[in-house]
Protein backbone atom coordinates (compact mmCIF):
# COMPACT_ATOMS: atom_id res chain seq x y z
CA UNK A 1 0.00 0.00 0.00
CA UNK A 2 1.42 3.36 -0.99
CA UNK A 3 0.76 6.51 0.98
CA UNK A 4 1.57 10.05 0.02
CA UNK A 5 3.51 12.68 1.88
CA UNK A 6 4.49 16.28 1.13
CA UNK A 7 7.82 16.96 -0.51
CA UNK A 8 8.78 20.59 0.19
CA UNK A 9 11.36 20.60 -2.63
CA UNK A 10 8.84 19.75 -5.33
CA UNK A 11 5.86 21.48 -3.81
CA UNK A 12 3.76 18.40 -4.43
CA UNK A 13 3.13 14.98 -3.01
CA UNK A 14 5.71 12.24 -3.22
CA UNK A 15 5.27 8.53 -2.82
CA UNK A 16 6.28 6.93 0.44
CA UNK A 17 7.15 3.32 -0.17
CA UNK A 18 6.31 0.57 2.31
CA UNK A 19 8.93 0.46 5.03
CA UNK A 20 9.65 4.18 4.79
CA UNK A 21 8.35 6.34 7.57
CA UNK A 22 5.66 8.82 6.62
CA UNK A 23 4.17 11.46 8.90
CA UNK A 24 1.79 9.29 10.93
CA UNK A 25 2.85 6.35 13.09
CA UNK A 26 2.21 2.95 11.58
CA UNK A 27 1.20 0.10 13.87
CA UNK A 28 2.19 -3.44 12.95
CA UNK A 29 -0.46 -5.27 14.92
CA UNK A 30 1.03 -8.68 14.22
CA UNK A 31 4.17 -7.65 16.15
CA UNK A 32 2.10 -6.22 18.99
CA UNK A 33 -0.02 -9.37 19.23
CA UNK A 34 3.09 -11.56 19.22
CA UNK A 35 4.65 -9.42 21.95
CA UNK A 36 1.43 -9.52 23.98
CA UNK A 37 1.34 -13.30 23.56
CA UNK A 38 4.82 -13.51 25.08
CA UNK A 39 3.58 -11.50 28.06
CA UNK A 40 0.36 -13.49 28.41
CA UNK A 41 2.31 -16.75 28.41
CA UNK A 42 5.25 -15.60 30.58
CA UNK A 43 3.43 -13.75 33.37
CA UNK A 44 1.31 -16.71 34.61
CA UNK A 45 4.35 -18.99 34.37
CA UNK A 46 6.41 -16.52 36.39
CA UNK A 47 3.67 -16.19 38.99
CA UNK A 48 2.90 -19.89 39.41
CA UNK A 49 5.60 -22.22 38.08
CA UNK A 50 8.85 -20.30 38.71
CA UNK A 51 8.35 -20.01 42.52
CA UNK A 52 7.61 -23.73 42.70
CA UNK A 53 10.96 -24.44 41.03
CA UNK A 54 12.72 -22.49 43.76
CA UNK A 55 14.10 -19.78 41.50
CA UNK A 56 11.49 -17.15 42.31
CA UNK A 57 14.14 -14.91 43.90
CA UNK A 58 15.61 -14.13 40.47
CA UNK A 59 13.07 -11.83 38.79
CA UNK A 60 13.51 -12.72 35.12
CA UNK A 61 11.62 -10.09 33.11
CA UNK A 62 11.55 -10.54 29.32
CA UNK A 63 8.97 -7.78 28.92
CA UNK A 64 11.37 -4.95 29.74
CA UNK A 65 13.84 -5.92 26.96
CA UNK A 66 10.89 -6.42 24.61
CA UNK A 67 9.58 -2.92 25.31
CA UNK A 68 13.11 -1.55 24.83
CA UNK A 69 13.43 -3.41 21.51
CA UNK A 70 10.20 -1.83 20.26
CA UNK A 71 11.40 1.64 21.29
CA UNK A 72 14.87 1.11 19.77
CA UNK A 73 13.23 -0.12 16.56
CA UNK A 74 11.37 3.17 16.20
CA UNK A 75 8.00 1.76 17.18
CA UNK A 76 7.31 3.97 20.16
CA UNK A 77 3.53 3.79 19.73
CA UNK A 78 3.57 0.04 20.02
CA UNK A 79 6.10 0.27 22.85
CA UNK A 80 3.76 2.52 24.85
CA UNK A 81 0.83 0.22 24.12
CA UNK A 82 2.83 -2.76 25.38
CA UNK A 83 4.15 -0.84 28.38
CA UNK A 84 0.66 0.06 29.52
CA UNK A 85 -0.95 -3.32 28.85
CA UNK A 86 1.86 -5.61 29.93
CA UNK A 87 2.80 -3.29 32.81
CA UNK A 88 -0.72 -3.54 34.19
CA UNK A 89 -0.72 -7.34 33.89
CA UNK A 90 2.79 -7.64 35.34
CA UNK A 91 1.75 -5.50 38.31
CA UNK A 92 -1.31 -7.70 38.77
CA UNK A 93 0.59 -10.99 38.64
CA UNK A 94 3.61 -9.89 40.66
CA UNK A 95 1.71 -8.28 43.49
CA UNK A 96 3.77 -5.12 43.08
CA UNK A 97 2.17 -1.79 43.96
CA UNK A 98 -0.21 -0.72 41.19
CA UNK A 99 1.62 1.10 38.44
CA UNK A 100 5.15 0.14 39.49
CA UNK A 101 6.10 -1.97 36.47
CA UNK A 102 3.96 0.13 34.14
CA UNK A 103 5.91 3.21 35.23
CA UNK A 104 9.20 1.34 34.91
CA UNK A 105 8.40 0.27 31.34
CA UNK A 106 7.44 3.87 30.52
CA UNK A 107 10.78 5.11 31.86
CA UNK A 108 12.56 2.50 29.71
CA UNK A 109 10.76 3.77 26.60
CA UNK A 110 11.65 7.35 27.49
CA UNK A 111 15.32 6.37 27.85
CA UNK A 112 15.62 4.06 24.83
CA UNK A 113 13.59 5.91 22.16
CA UNK A 114 16.19 8.70 21.75
CA UNK A 115 18.91 6.04 21.31
CA UNK A 116 17.32 4.70 18.13
CA UNK A 117 20.00 4.50 15.46
CA UNK A 118 22.72 5.78 17.77
CA UNK A 119 23.92 2.49 19.24
CA UNK A 120 25.21 -0.64 17.56
CA UNK A 121 23.14 -3.73 18.30
CA UNK A 122 25.09 -6.33 16.34
CA UNK A 123 25.89 -8.71 19.16
CA UNK A 124 24.34 -9.70 22.46
CA UNK A 125 26.74 -7.91 24.77
CA UNK A 126 25.73 -4.32 23.98
CA UNK A 127 21.97 -4.97 24.41
CA UNK A 128 22.55 -6.92 27.63
CA UNK A 129 24.68 -4.16 29.16
CA UNK A 130 22.18 -1.57 27.94
CA UNK A 131 19.23 -3.49 29.37
CA UNK A 132 21.05 -3.84 32.71
CA UNK A 133 21.70 -0.08 32.78
CA UNK A 134 18.09 0.70 31.81
CA UNK A 135 16.78 -1.70 34.43
CA UNK A 136 18.94 -0.11 37.12
CA UNK A 137 18.09 3.47 36.12
CA UNK A 138 14.36 2.86 35.62
CA UNK A 139 14.05 0.92 38.89
CA UNK A 140 15.85 3.72 40.70
CA UNK A 141 13.52 6.34 39.16
CA UNK A 142 10.48 4.28 40.17
CA UNK A 143 11.84 3.78 43.71
CA UNK A 144 12.45 7.51 44.07
CA UNK A 145 8.97 8.32 42.73
CA UNK A 146 7.24 5.80 45.00
CA UNK A 147 9.41 6.90 47.94
CA UNK A 148 8.38 10.51 47.38
CA UNK A 149 4.73 9.41 47.51
CA UNK A 150 5.34 7.30 50.61
CA UNK A 151 4.52 4.07 48.76
CA UNK A 152 7.98 2.50 48.63
CA UNK A 153 7.87 -1.20 49.35
CA UNK A 154 10.40 -2.29 52.01
CA UNK A 155 13.32 -4.04 50.35
CA UNK A 156 12.71 -2.40 46.97
CA UNK A 157 16.23 -1.02 46.71
CA UNK A 158 17.89 -4.17 48.05
CA UNK A 159 16.31 -6.25 45.26
CA UNK A 160 17.70 -3.94 42.59
CA UNK A 161 20.87 -5.99 41.81
CA UNK A 162 18.83 -9.19 41.42
CA UNK A 163 16.34 -7.39 39.20
CA UNK A 164 19.18 -6.14 36.96
CA UNK A 165 20.72 -9.62 36.81
CA UNK A 166 17.42 -11.35 36.01
CA UNK A 167 16.43 -8.90 33.31
CA UNK A 168 19.94 -9.06 31.80
CA UNK A 169 19.69 -12.85 31.78
CA UNK A 170 16.39 -12.63 29.90
CA UNK A 171 17.97 -10.20 27.43
CA UNK A 172 21.01 -12.47 26.97
CA UNK A 173 18.89 -15.51 26.20
CA UNK A 174 16.05 -13.91 24.24
CA UNK A 175 17.55 -10.81 22.55
CA UNK A 176 17.63 -12.15 18.96
CA UNK A 177 13.95 -13.09 19.18
CA UNK A 178 12.92 -9.94 21.08
CA UNK A 179 14.82 -7.71 18.66
CA UNK A 180 13.12 -9.40 15.72
CA UNK A 181 9.67 -9.01 17.26
CA UNK A 182 10.46 -5.40 18.17
CA UNK A 183 11.32 -4.64 14.56
CA UNK A 184 15.03 -3.96 14.91
CA UNK A 185 15.76 -5.88 11.71
CA UNK A 186 13.45 -3.59 9.73
CA UNK A 187 15.79 -0.68 10.46
CA UNK A 188 18.51 -0.54 7.77
CA UNK A 189 21.03 1.01 10.21
CA UNK A 190 20.60 -1.85 12.67
CA UNK A 191 20.81 -4.85 10.36
CA UNK A 192 23.55 -7.36 10.99
CA UNK A 193 26.44 -7.38 8.55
Amino acid sequence: MLTTGRNPELGSSKLVLPGERGGLPVFRLSRVFLAALIGFVWLPIQASVVPELGIGALPVDPILPLVAAFALGGRTGEAWLLAMGMGYLADFYSGAPPGRLMLQYGVVITMSAPLRGRIVLRDRLVPVVGIAAMTFASSLVVAIAFGAMGALVPGELTSLPLECAGTSLAAWILWPMLGHIGGLEDEPRLRRL
